[in-house]
């Protein structure tokens, strides 16, 4: 029996994503396929534009097995973060064969000399990246420059600007770390560009998910959302006209309160640092738009995706716990999973018997974690509170009552 993984968000599932895992079992051969995904906050910071349990289902229906949650605070850490929670759960579930991730064109074996460099960082390399900061570039400027220094070819800058890759890097960068058994396959994307916002239906491409993202919340343009994400349109629609979709501007309200209400304690949440708390104790006026505020704190020091992560940890109370400290050390206590097919008894049954991680198939199971393990109670009942958070966000918005987070089954197909 073979098992193949992909880490992914699916905000929202479209044909770029339904090609991915077809290209994945063709290439590798799998008998199931495993997913560890985002939950209702998205690795980018910002909120999924349709709560999890309907991506959930949308992967299902689409081909995929099982698909499991990844913890609310890795999902929206940066790309080290999240790369080292997807892999390291899959790793850990001792019954997946090879890690499948989206490419632009760069295979495991360029993206692994990458992996090597930043994981080594020798002299050279932290000497130069010192040098590109002092001289005032951001951090992706001057690792850029800090990886050419060390004799790599200029076209390594075309891997270091794509989110794909940059992934990728770091996909492998963990299993290195892991001594993982894994193997890591690339499948060459067809679609748009990752952050494309319009979408050429013409062309035999598929869409970026920001474009079928604005096609939701602004064009409402449904043949195109059809032809973009055939199998997943209808319930994408019905989620939109029930108003069941939440975006940046249903959040600030709550920015605005944890700010005013905690002005003199902001340094304590994941990823916020002096300079950061200092500009918004200064800057900050409550009632914006929440670009405005972004292009307000914009600076060389933080790219605006590190911003919406911190501003996103802010809203949701994630302090900067000690074990947050370093993402190569993260802990990693359970796999919730979100959602089942039927057919895929014999791989739960397999994860059981081989995972080193609980698994928790029904919300209330983790309640019952370790006393000991302070890590694994914090990580869980923060995936409760975001659940619960979003939906009642979504509730009140379609006019119902909210379900609590504890009484959720996954989505069985």
């Amino acid at each position: 029996m073979k098992t193949a993984g992909i880490i992914a968000e699916y905000n929202p599932f479209h044909e770029g994503h339904r090609y991915h895992i077809e290209e994945t079992r063709r290439i590798t051969g799998a008998d199931y396929v495993v997913v560890v995904m985002s939950g209702n906050f998205m690795q980018r910071g910002e909120p999924a534009i349709v709560d999890k349990y309907l991506r959930a289902q949308m992967a299902l229906e689409s081909g995929v097995d099982v698909v499991i949650e990844m913890p609310a605070f890795y999902a929206t850490g940066s790309a080290e973060y999240f790369a080292t929670a997807g892999v390291g759960i899959l790793d850990s579930l001792g019954c997946v064969d090879c890690l499948s991730f989206g490419s632009e064109w760069a295979g495991p074996e360029e993206l692994s000399a990458l992996a090597d460099l930043l994981l080594e960082e020798p002299e050279n390399y932290k000497a130069a990246l010192r040098s590109g900061l002092e001289s005032g570039l951001n951090f992706p400027q001057a690792r850029e420059e800090a990886v050419l220094a060390c004799g790599f070819a200029d076209s390594t800058r075309e891997i270091l600007r794509s989110p794909n890759h940059i992934l990728g890097i770091e996909y492998i960068k963990a299993l290195k770390r892991r001594n993982s058994h894994m193997t890591p396959v690339a499948v060459t994307r067809k679609g748009s560009g990752y952050l494309d916002q319009e979408w050429d239906s013409n062309r035999e491409i598929y869409p970026s998910a920001t474009s079928l993202r604005k096609i939701l919340r602004e064009t409402k343009d449904w043949p195109l959302l059809k032809k973009g994400s055939p199998l997943c349109a209808d319930l994408l629609r019905e989620c939109m006209e029930r108003g069941e979709t939440v975006d940046w501007q249903d959040l600030m309200p709550y920015l605005d309160y944890m700010i005013l209400m905690n002005r003199r304690v902001l340094g304590k949440y994941f990823g916020m640092d002096y300079d950061l708390l200092q500009r918004i104790n200064r800057l900050y006026q409550p009632g914006g738009t929440f670009q405005g505020l972004i292009s307000l704190f914009h600076s060389r020091n933080y790219t605006d995706a590190a911003l919406r992560r911190i501003l996103l940890h802010l809203v949701l109370n994630m302090e900067d716990y000690p074990f947050l400290r370093e993402a190569a050390s993260i802990p990693l206590p359970y796999a919730r999973i979100l959602g089942l097919r039927k057919e895929a008894g014999k791989l739960i049954l397999r994860m059981r018997e081989n995972s080193s991680l609980r698994i928790i198939q029904k919300a209330v199971e983790g309640r019952n974690m370790d006393r000991n393990d302070q890590a694994g109670r914090i990580l869980y009942e923060h995936d409760l509170r975001c659940g619960d958070f979003y939906e009642q966000i979504t509730a009140k918005k379609a006019g119902r009552s909210a379900r609590n987070e504890l009484t959720r089954s996954p989505v069985i197909l």
